[in-house]
């Protein structure tokens, strides 16, 4: 189940298939964020490296997509990179970007 502040800075702030009423619906970046960083660490990441104006890493972060719920349905961007990623990937790879110098 989604909590209120992950939600809103992950699949608000982040992704461009967040739809409201979908609760139960959690990518893989979302439940990543979630088990390791506590909301309000997650703000200030968000805030001290820029992440919602930042470009996407190129890292290769499939260990986020191997427990995601989309997955199963095909999703675009984790089969050949079509599309943009999720949320929690496009969030996750930005931080990565950053922390990893």
């Amino acid at each position: 189940m989604k909590e209120d502040i992950y939600t809103t800075l992950i699949c608000e702030d982040f992704c461009n298939y967040y739809k409201p009423g979908k609760d139960k619906e959690i990518c893989g970046g979302y439940f990543y964020l979630k088990k390791f960083i506590t909301a309000s660490e997650l703000v200030g990441l968000i805030k001290v490296f820029n992440l919602k104006n930042d470009e996407v890493a190129s890292k290769n972060l499939s260990f986020i997509c191997e427990d995601c719920e989309f997955r199963i349905d095909g999703c675009d961007f984790f089969v050949n990179k079509s599309n943009e990623p999720c949320g929690g990937y496009l969030l996750i790879s930005r931080l990565l970007k950053h922390i990893s110098y």
